[in-house]
């Protein structure tokens, strides 16, 4: 469970921009954690061989002035971790010198042209090495001898012999403290805070934005949104109130326009039957008479509709098996063929009476055009099926999408007597769309005609 949660969440906005603050976080320390070493690593490199040459210097002018007997002391006490110092008959020959750092010692000693200093250096990943003196394991004591060498060379005695010298760093490198960790996890949960506050404040209006979108595409009244966050989002969010406010005028003054017309126009073709009332019995009579009537039948229709359109019903919870099952009981009781299958306990959230007039839409033309109807009901995780399935001929598959536009009737030759104008589909399928779901039309593989309402849950 906290798995597919994690997973929710790091799919979010909030959590891909978190993460992304938190890596680049963390790269940056480690970046910045490795110039320090490098730079202290350059400082105490500085340090070390300023140090050495200033200890070399001074051993040297001791070991040049004092007797022989006291040598021995003066190395013992020039000596330490870094600094080895070792005296020597032979001329080393190391396979680079430096000149410069020679010229510094030669200059602090006073050393004539004829005496010789000859030093060397190399970094961490230089390829010189100097040949260990047998005397260094024993000078170090106890500690072994891992660092990396810098510094090595020899300088000319007064009395001609040499004195060898290397100094020494360690190769260890600082780790991470417990201070550092410390600091890095603090700054972590200090900048996942406030950034989960500020795109909490900035994500919440834009999920009231989607609630309120889902609740317009479903035909509710949907509130204003609260025009609040950054600037940006304030933009957004006024712009989606105008546009649902346009929108509501639209369908407000389409619904009125529709009712003013189909309104007016009763008044003509009443005004058209009774003269027809006046005129001789015979074929044209019964012709005006029947396109009248027909003329009026859709007019009411089309007055019923807009009027069921514009009452804004409420949406509320409701038992879609027992709408289904209180739809099939009166077409039974009516000596029509119609089941209820298979069903789920759903409980559905929407529009009873336009859920009520689409559904019996749909099995009212069942019935006339397929005589056996049987109906299933299927929940899902997402959304609900309906499946009304008659066993009558079909339609034309070509033709299947043409009976859902109004007034438009396959059969043509049909009896008006029964008030159909074509307008059943279609109304059913506004109805549906309302809803937020889809109502499509498919030849059943084992004959009939297959109908299939998807509901969002």
């Amino acid at each position: 469970m906290w798995i597919n949660r994690l997973g929710y969440w790091a799919g979010s906005l909030a959590g891909q921009i978190v993460l992304v603050a938190l890596f680049a976080l963390l790269l940056i320390q480690l970046i910045s954690v490795q110039i320090y070493r490098l730079e202290r690593e350059e400082a105490l490199g500085l340090v070390n061989s300023r140090f050495t040459l200033q200890r070399l210097t001074a051993a040297t002018r001791l070991l040049n002035e004092v007797p022989g007997e006291l040598r021995s002391e003066i190395l013992k006490a020039s000596r330490s971790e870094t600094l080895l110092l070792t005296i020597d008959a032979s001329r080393p020959e190391p396979a680079a010198r430096n000149a410069k750092l020679e010229h510094i010692v030669r200059a602090k000693l006073d050393y004539p042209p004829g005496r010789a200093v000859i030093i060397s250096a190399e970094t961490r990943n230089g390829v010189l090495e100097l040949p260990p003196h047998p005397h260094h394991h024993r000078h170090l004591g106890r500690r072994p001898p891992l660092p990396d060498i810098r510094l090595y060379g020899a300088i000319e005695l007064a009395n001609g012999q040499w004195l060898h010298f290397t100094s020494l760093t360690d190769r260890e490198t600082p780790g991470w403290s417990v201070k550092a960790v410390l600091s890095l996890v603090l700054l972590a949960g200090l900048l996942t805070g406030l950034m989960i506050w500020l795109l909490q404040r900035t994500t919440r209006p834009l999920k009231e934005l989607a609630r309120q979108a889902e609740r317009l595409g479903r035909g509710d009244k949907a509130e204003p949104v609260p025009e609040s966050g950054p600037r940006e989002i304030c933009e957004t969010l006024a712009a989606f109130n105008r546009m649902q406010d346009r929108l509501d005028r639209f369908v407000s003054d389409r619904t009125r326009m529709l009712a003013a017309i189909s309104h007016d126009l009763r008044t003509p073709i009443t005004s058209l039957r009774l003269r027809t009332e006046f005129l001789p019995d015979g074929e044209d009579k019964h012709k005006l008479q029947a396109g009248l009537k027909q003329m009026e039948q859709m007019l009411n229709a089309t007055l019923q509709f807009a009027r069921e359109d514009g009452l804004a019903e409420p949406v509320r919870d409701l038992d879609l098996p027992s709408l289904l099952e209180s739809l099939c009981d009166d077409l039974q009781d009516n000596g029509h063929d119609v089941s209820l299958v298979e069903q789920a306990p759903i409980i559905y959230r929407g529009r009873p009476t336009a859920l009520r007039r689409a559904l019996q839409n749909l099995l009212d033309n069942g019935v006339k055009y397929g005589g056996k109807v049987e109906v299933r009901l299927l929940a899902g995780k997402e959304s609900v099926r309906i499946l009304v399935h008659d066993h009558g001929p079909g339609i034309p598959e070509q033709q299947l999408e043409e009976v859902f536009k109004p007034f438009i009737r396959l059969d043509s030759a049909r009896n008006l007597e029964d008030g159909s104008v074509g307008l059943g589909l279609a109304i059913a399928r506004t109805l549906i769309h309302q809803h937020g779901g889809s109502l499509e039309l498919a030849n059943h593989t084992r004959g009939g005609l297959l109908a299939t309402v998807v509901l969002p849950r």
